[in-house]
């Protein structure tokens, strides 16, 4: 077998492994309510075939259109037939798909060093949780990746379809997030630095042996037509593609942090330690100590040995200002750290190879070998550890505002309502809280058309006859003051600090409670 073939194998193993971490019982942890925003949105798209980009919310259309066919495949004839499952699949593929394109910088990195990045992104804590998190950023980092591997393969050989292919990444890159400018200007600044380096090193530059203007106008073209497309819904919409622009104006107001404010130091406290009263440590520490060895050997010098040393500065520049990036934004949450983490285990797999080259005799290669691997597998142990038994804990660090298991609670008492009311699943449920707050509920109340959201409670709450109230706690005093029926109340956590009570109607609530009875003493 040629070291090619052997490589490709390789690769191939571990993306096996990787989706061996990520594809199990993605049903068991409770929608967030980011996930359940965008599922409702996916849910839009697919009971009315149109989708309209929303400027202020929901970021871009890539992660509902590529969930399409899942939720084709999956049987469901609508929203409300719809689980969990056909929606975190995406990011599963995507999340596996990003060890497979660590096939295109093979011969870039190094074989050992691209075997090891691979493997780092397979186990890495935070690259499996969020593989199984329907949210936009798995995908963005996938194409950030896929631009980066396209450009340099375009780089080493002048042919136009990775320009193309480049081109058509950094579009899907915009249709995706608009945190694609981040990597953008990180982009540009590791080329700045890198040529800075080379001149600062006495070497000369020449562009034109690299690129040719022609075809850097074909992949601009690329991004931009793959972008319209989309931000367009497929040329249905031609007002998306404008407002996909003026959206900056909304999220500049944004980055300021609100809610999510934290320090600069924010992600990399969470990836070196994290730790919470009785849960357990959690630290990706390997992947940023091997990221800093990797980074230094990239500038040393004639760089790394068995690496190309453009593609290996390149990254060395550019996970240091998307990481510098993300640390001065105020506006800070977990998931956001995939760009820059996984630009950090590219480094981290050149980090792996130096660290082995350095120590001297085959025996003590052989111990940091052994102790490489003891780090790789204690990485996995964490990953299985906060997809599952801590998958929706605070003890999690990668948990974030999280909907809370009772939460499901909620859906299943409605749903046992509804099997005693006359009308079933066309009963009226009125839920009443701040719209930040009732969240996943739309979600979880996706088989009940006859469901309205109040941001306060109404004038009349009983006109057309609800079976339930849903009310956030805050609300409840007012809601209560102008009900005139009997309700039976009772109360259920949606998230931390958010709080629901729900009232039932009481000759509902009796109706359950005798067919509970009845079913009891059939047993």
């Amino acid at each position: 077998m040629s070291r090619r073939s052997l490589f490709v194998v390789c690769i191939v193993v571990v993306a096996v492994g990787a989706a061996a971490f990520r594809l199990p019982r993605l049903s068991s942890r409770p929608m967030h309510s980011d996930e359940a925003v965008e599922a409702f949105k996916t849910g839009q798209l697919f009971d009315s075939g149109f989708y309209r980009y929303d400027p202020h919310e929901y970021h871009g259309p890539t992660l509902h259109y590529a969930t399409l066919p899942f939720l084709y495949l999956s049987g469901a004839r609508s929203f409300a037939d719809s689980t969990e499952t056909p929606y975190r699949l995406v990011p599963v593929v995507f999340g596996v798909g990003l060890v497979l394109l660590v096939l295109l910088v093979g011969d870039g990195l190094g074989v050992p060093a691209a075997v090891v990045a691979g493997i780092l992104t397979a186990v890495s804590p935070a690259m499996v949780y969020y593989s199984r998190y329907y949210i936009h950023e798995m995908l963005l980092v996938f194409f950030t990746f896929a631009a980066i591997a396209c450009g340099w393969r375009y780089a080493t050989s002048r042919k136009v379809g990775w320009a193309l292919a480049a081109g058509a990444a950094l579009g899907l890159m915009h249709a995706t997030k608009e945190t694609c400018v981040l990597a953008y200007l990180a982009m540009g600044l590791a080329i700045l630095g890198k040529l800075t380096w080379r001149k600062w090193r006495g070497r000369r530059i020449d562009l034109g042996a690299v690129v040719r203007g022609r075809d850097v106008a074909l992949a601009l073209g690329a991004a931009v037509v793959v972008s319209v497309v989309l931000f367009s819904s497929f040329f249905a919409n031609w007002r998306g593609p404008l407002d996909s622009v003026l959206t900056y104006a909304n999220y500049l107001r944004r980055s300021g942090g609100g809610i999510h404010t934290h320090p600069w130091n924010y992600y990399l406290k969470l990836l070196l330690a994290s730790h919470v009263a009785r849960g357990p440590l959690w630290s990706e520490a390997l992947i940023l100590g091997l990221a800093l060895v990797g980074f230094v050997a990239a500038l040393w010098r004639d760089g790394v040995p068995g690496a190309d040393t453009p593609l290996a500065r390149f990254a060395a520049f550019y996970t240091l200002f998307l990481t510098a990036l993300y640390a001065i934004i105020p506006y800070k949450t977990p998931w956001c750290l995939l760009s820059f983490l996984h630009g950090m285990i590219l480094l981290a797999g050149i980090g792996a190879v130096v660290v082995v080259r350095l120590v001297p005799t085959h025996l003590v290669k052989a111990v940091a070998c052994v102790a490489l691997g003891a780090g790789m597998w204690h990485l996995g142990v964490q990953a299985h550890r906060a997809s599952f038994r801590f998958c929706a804990h605070r003890a999690n660090p990668y948990v974030y505002a999280h909907t809370s298991p009772d939460a499901l609670h909620i859906a299943e008492r409605a749903e046992q309502i509804a099997a005693v009311h006359p009308e079933g699943h066309r009963m009226v449920i009125k839920v009443i809280a701040g719209e930040a707050d009732y969240w996943p509920l739309p979600w979880y109340l996706r088989r009940f058309p006859n469901v309205g959201f109040w941001l306060s409670p109404p004038a009349n709450p009983e006109e057309g006859g609800p079976a339930i109230f849903i009310v956030a706690s805050s609300m409840e005093d007012e809601l209560k003051a102008r009900l005139k029926g009997e309700y039976f109340v009772e109360y259920r956590g949606l998230r931390p600090t958010v709080h629901m009570a729900l009232y039932i109607r009481r000759d509902l609530w009796d109706a359950f409670i005798e067919r509970q009875r009845r079913a009891a003493a059939r047993k």
